[in-house]
């Protein structure tokens, strides 16, 4: 069984820099269950600054230490793809708070399971209408068993009270 887990900006943001508490809690968590972080071409774009005047963002970090990478670019020719984004874009326009992001990140998601890369997914977001909706819209693709919405947040927390560890 292939996991993919994949993150959205809230994810990034909220765990800070390398010299952060949340950071090394999520940094070690990746380690420890072998687990790389997968992030869209858009999350990656919204993480990162082209200002010389920055030092590197976080998320670079998280890449040069092997625990985060960046996707390769969607195949939009793919069918579920264009549904899933169709799909999280009508859910984000209904959801008082959801990230425009998500759609990429969903997009994402549908086609590594669409073309058998991963059987489960975990989609890490800090946005909850944004995570219900990545459930609602992959469940009507026939996907719902494969994939589980973690809390951003809660998923931090509990990494950095100690019960997260797993």
């Amino acid at each position: 069984m292939s996991r993919l887990h994949i993150a959205d900006t809230g994810l990034f943001v909220a765990r800070g820099q390398p010299s952060n508490s949340r950071y090394q809690a999520v940094r070690r968590f990746a380690r420890r269950n072998d687990v790389t972080v997968v992030l869209s071409e858009r999350v990656y774009e919204e993480l990162t600054v082209d200002d010389p005047d920055v030092e590197a963002p976080p998320v670079d970090a998280a890449i040069d230490e092997g625990w985060a990478t960046v996707a390769s670019p969607l195949e939009f020719s793919e069918s579920v793809v264009s549904r899933v984004m169709d799909g999280v874009q009508r859910y984000i326009a209904n959801a008082d708070d959801a990230e425009g992001s998500q759609r990429e990140t969903l997009a994402e998601v549908a086609q590594h399971l669409s073309v058998g890369a991963a059987t489960e997914v975990y989609i890490y977001t800090t946005d909850i209408a944004a995570g219900e909706g990545a459930e609602t819209v992959l469940a009507s693709e026939g996907y719902g068993d494969s994939v589980t919405f973690v809390n951003g947040f809660r998923f931090i927390d509990d990494l950095v009270s100690g019960r997260g560890e797993g």
